[in-house]
Formats: C-alpha cells, sequence, structure tokens
C-alpha cells in the first residue's frame, strides 16, 4: 500500500536569496504504489523553484538571466556557473522569442535558463554540485510537438578525478531528463497501471537527442 516517508523536504529551501521567505513541508502517501527515481523530491522542487522565478521576473520585466543573478548575490559560485553557461550559449540579454508568431513552417521558437543546487541529507541538509542549464527548442503551433534543438549545460563539480566520466554522466542525466520530460508517462484506468510492456511506454530515440554542450568549471 502507497506508505508516507518524510522525504519531500528536499531541496525545499529556494536556492534564491529571497529577503522573506518560510518553508513548510507537508509529506502525504503517493496516490498509488511508486518506487523512488533518483533525487526523490529535489526535481519537483528544484522546478517549482525555478519555474517561480521566471514568473517573477516576467511580473518585474527584468532578463531571466539578470534576476537570477540578482538573488544569487550570496553564492559567487552559482553566480559565475550560470554566466558562463550564458557566455557559452550567447544569451541576449532583453531577447525575446516567438512571442505567439508563428515562422512559415509552422514554429514558435524560445530559449530558457535553468539552475539548481541539489541538496543532500536530512533538513535542512548539505549543498552537492550545482547545475544550469540553456535550453533552445521549437514548438509547433498546430500540433504541439515540442523538438529540443540544441543544450547547454554547466556543471560545478568541485574537484574532478577523471573530467570525461563527469561529461559523459551529464550526457545521460540530459538524456533521461529529456526522455522523462517529453515522453515518458505511465498510463493508468480504474484496475491500475496499463503501461504493462516496453512497447506502450515511450522513451526518446537517438534522431531526437539535441546537440548537448558540456561546460565543466574548473574548481579543482
Amino acid at each position: 500500500a502507497p506508505r508516507q516517508l518524510e522525504m519531500g523536504d528536499r531541496t525545499a529551501v529556494p536556492p534564491y536569496s529571497y529577503p522573506k521567505q518560510r518553508i513548510v513541508c507537508q509529506d502525504m502517501p503517493a496516490i498509488v504504489r511508486a518506487s523512488w527515481l533518483r533525487g526523490v523530491s529535489a526535481m519537483p522542487n528544484s522546478f517549482a523553484h525555478d519555474c517561480f522565478l521566471d514568473e517573477l521576473a516576467v511580473e518585474a520585466g527584468v532578463d531571466p538571466l539578470s534576476y537570477r543573478l540578482r538573488y544569487l548575490d550570496q553564492d559567487g559560485r552559482a553566480q559565475e556557473l550560470l554566466q558562463a553557461v550564458a557566455d557559452k550559449g550567447q544569451w541576449q540579454i532583453g531577447h525575446r522569442g516567438s512571442r505567439g508568431q508563428p515562422d512559415e513552417q509552422g514554429y514558435l521558437y524560445g530559449r530558457g535558463l535553468s539552475y539548481a543546487r541539489y541538496i543532500h541529507s536530512k533538513f535542512p541538509g548539505f549543498g552537492a554540485a550545482w547545475s544550469a542549464w540553456l535550453l533552445d527548442l521549437r514548438v509547433h503551433a498546430e500540433t504541439g510537438v515540442i523538438e529540443v534543438q540544441q543544450i547547454h549545460v554547466g556543471q560545478d563539480t568541485g574537484q574532478m578525478v577523471n573530467p570525461a566520466g563527469v561529461r559523459h554522466q551529464i550526457h545521460g542525466n540530459v538524456i533521461q531528463s529529456l526522455s522523462r520530460t517529453l515522453y515518458e508517462q505511465v498510463r493508468f484506468n480504474a484496475q491500475g497501471v496499463v503501461s504493462a510492456e516496453w512497447g506502450a511506454y515511450p522513451i526518446v530515440d537517438f534522431p531526437r537527442i539535441p546537440p548537448i554542450e558540456v561546460i565543466l568549471m574548473d574548481r579543482q
């Protein structure tokens, strides 16, 4: 039977230095019996933090990169990582995407930034690696199909014994994240799981994997 575990607080504190914040965690049983993905609650919490910050940047009329840097003022390594990824990906301050106007082929274009730092152990925990992404995509206005065109991902892992191994690990992380976000889905009906075999569970394939550029910070 689904049961409650005290793990929803992982990475619950936002990485941004908001002047006023209150963190509340209410763990509850899963709707169906589940097993953990790696990262436990860190992924949904990080997703919520960064989506909310993008919304705040829009409301404030400030570029998303500048807004992130402003509220990472207590973490110089985070600022340097984000700036390195933005420079490598040629981020343009104030540049906007298609804004609802598809091109001749019916595509809308956009790009976005994200930042996260994983927090280990029991609340409040301690920080591990820093990560920042810059992603370019297009969406077909009629079908809604999303195509990721390029990803720049920056990582500050601290000391690296084998940088090539770190790069390979990040490639795997990116591919799995794309697959999970855009394609993978377990379907249910009143009796339970319907996706009972791999043919009913879509994953990303090689032609849909975009160019991935990894930026590793030299923090030996």
